[in-house]
C-alpha cells in the first residue's frame, strides 16, 4: 500500500503493526508474496537479498532498489579488469562500437559494476556499517514505503561469516551477535523513527500440508546465545505463510494458537487467507479490509 503523500498521523496509523515477521518454511511464498505487489509499490521497496537469489523479474527498474551479499570483490574486480582491456582490444582492431561483441562486453561491465555498488562483502569490515547505512538512508527516503529482509537465516549466516572472517578468537562471537543486533535494531528503526513498514522473512523447518495444522512450530533459530530463543519479541506482528492440503499459499496468525508464535494487534486477535502479496497485509492493517471466510474484503 502506498504512503505517499499521506500525512504523518495516517503513515503512523498504517505502520503501527510494525515491524513484521513472515515465517515459513522455503517454498511457502515468502519472497513470492514481495514479488506479487503492484509495480508502484515495488518502486518504493528497498530490499536486503541476503538469500542471494533472483528476485523479481531482473530489471534494474522494478524495485527502488535491491542489494544482495557476496564473498568479496576480488573476482569482480578481476572480471571488470579483463573486460575492459577486450572491450580497449576490439575497438583497437577496428571493430564497431555497435558490434555484438563490444555491446556484450559494455553490457557485462554495467552488470559487474551494478553488482559491486549494490553488495555488501564478507571479508569487508565495513560491510556491517554499510548495510545500516542502507537502511538508514531507507528509513529518511521519502521514495521509499517499506524495507524487506529476505531472509533473517541468511543474515545470521552473514554475520557470523563476517565475524569469522574480520576477528579472530573471543571476538568473534561478540562481533557476530552485535552485528545481528545492529541490523535488526535498524530494521525496527525504519518504522519507529521514518514511519516504514519493515519486514523480516524467517524460516522454519518444513511441515507437509496435513500435518501443518497440528505441529508445533519452533522459535526462530539464531546461532550462539545472542538473541536465541526470544528474537520474536522484536516484532509487533508474526505472520505465518504456509501451502494447504488445497495448494493454497495461506497467510495465518493466531493469538491463541499455542503451536505457534504468530500475534497481532488486530482486535480480531486472528486471520487466516489466501495469500497474494504483501500489499495483503498492509491493507488489512490498515484496516481498509477484513478477513471474511478466508478471503479479503474491503470494510464496507
Amino acid at each position: 500500500m502506498n504512503l505517499k503523500d499521506l500525512d504523518l498521523a495516517t503513515r503512523t496509523k498504517y505502520t503501527s503493526n510494525y515491524p513484521m515477521m513472515i515465517t515459513g518454511s522455503a517454498a511457502s511464498g515468502k519472497t513470492r508474496a514481495l514479488e506479487n505487489m503492484s509495480m508502484e509499490d515495488k518502486k518504493r521497496t528497498v530490499v536486503l537479498n541476503f538469500d542471494v537469489k533472483p528476485v523479481g523479474e531482473g530489471r534494474n527498474d522494478e524495485f527502488h532498489s535491491v542489494y544482495t551479499i557476496a564473498a568479496t570483490s576480488e573476482q569482480i574486480d578481476k572480471q571488470i579488469e579483463l573486460l575492459n582491456g577486450r572491450g580497449r582490444t576490439l575497438v583497437e582492431s577496428g571493430l564497431d562500437k555497435k558490434d555484438p561483441k563490444v555491446l556484450y562486453i559494455k553490457g557485462m561491465l554495467a552488470h559487474l559494476k551494478g553488482i559491486k555498488s549494490a553488495s555488501y562483502f564478507i571479508d569487508d569490515i565495513e560491510s556491517v556499517d554499510k548495510i545500516i547505512s542502507t537502511i538508514l538512508d531507507a528509513t529518511f527516503d521519502e521514495s521509499v514505503d517499506r524495507v524487506v529482509v529476505d531472509t533473517l537465516s541468511s543474515t545470521i549466516d552473514f554475520c557470523e561469516t563476517y565475524s569469522n572472517t574480520n576477528f579472530t578468537g573471543r571476538e568473534i562471537w561478540a562481533a557476530y551477535g552485535f552485528s545481528l543486533q545492529r541490523i535488526m535494531q535498524a530494521v525496527k528503526e525504519s518504522t519507529i523513527f521514518g514511519l516504514k513498514y519493515s519486514y523480516v522473512f524467517a524460516h522454519h523447518d518444513y511441515i507437509p500440508a496435513g500435518q501443518y495444522k497440528t505441529t508445533p512450530k519452533q522459535v526462530v533459530a539464531v546461532k550462539g546465545g545472542i538473541m536465541k530463543g526470544n528474537i520474536e519479541q522484536h516484532y509487533s506482528t508474526i505472520v505465518y505463510t504456509y501451502l494447504d492440503e488445497e495448494g493454497r499459499r495461506m497467510f495465518e496468525c493466531d493469538n491463541r494458537n499455542s503451536l505457534d508464535t504468530s500475534r497481532t494487534k488486530l482486535v480480531a486477535d486472528k486471520f487466516s487467507f489466501e495469500r497474494e502479496s504483501l500489499d495483503d497485509l498492509e491493507q488489512l492493517h490498515a484496516l481498509k479490509k477484513e478477513c471474511v471466510d478466508g478471503k479479503l474484503v474491503e470494510i464496507s
